[in-house]
């Protein structure tokens, strides 16, 4: 699933639209939001991630956020703000400095950008598994998005 573009996850997010509940560019936050959150976070996120966030905002596939920047104070945002999901995961030990959740299924799997293993500008996804084991799930955000979105069809 190598090279998947911005053009596959449209189609895919239109073509699925019963499991799929994104917002629109008019949710989705400021450029400077975005500053803000990679300045907290003390990593740049990733292109792919950027366009979601400036696409649709944040929303859920079958049910399960997708984590975003929800525009508010960091500390004080709760729910799927990428930035509050660090904060707490850092906060309960459950993740290191250079993993950021982004997403968690009912199941217990969390999903995170690693990046130790980032380049310029992309970050690849880890997934960890409910026994702790970590494996790559997909090189980008683009990849994570069609995957996560065939695993519920």
């Amino acid at each position: 699933m190598n090279n998947v573009t911005s053009e596959q996850v449209e189609e895919l997010v239109a073509a699925y639209a019963d499991i799929i509940s994104f917002g629109s560019e008019e949710d989705a936050v400021s450029d400077d939001w975005i500053r803000r959150a990679e300045h907290r976070l003390k990593f740049p996120l990733s292109t792919s991630y950027k366009w979601f966030l400036k696409k649709y905002g944040g929303g859920e596939i079958g049910g399960e956020e997708i984590y975003s920047v929800y525009g508010i104070d960091f500390e004080a945002a709760n729910g799927g703000d990428i930035v509050y999901q660090y904060i707490m995961s850092r906060k309960n030990g459950l993740l290191d400095d250079n993993k950021i959740p982004v997403s968690e299924t009912d199941y217990g799997e969390v999903f995170f950008f690693y990046y130790l293993n980032r380049s310029d500008t992309e970050c690849p996804i880890y997934m960890r598994l409910p026994s702790g084991e970590e494996i790559i799930y997909s090189i980008n955000f683009f990849e994570f998005l069609c995957k996560r979105i065939k695993a519920h069809i």
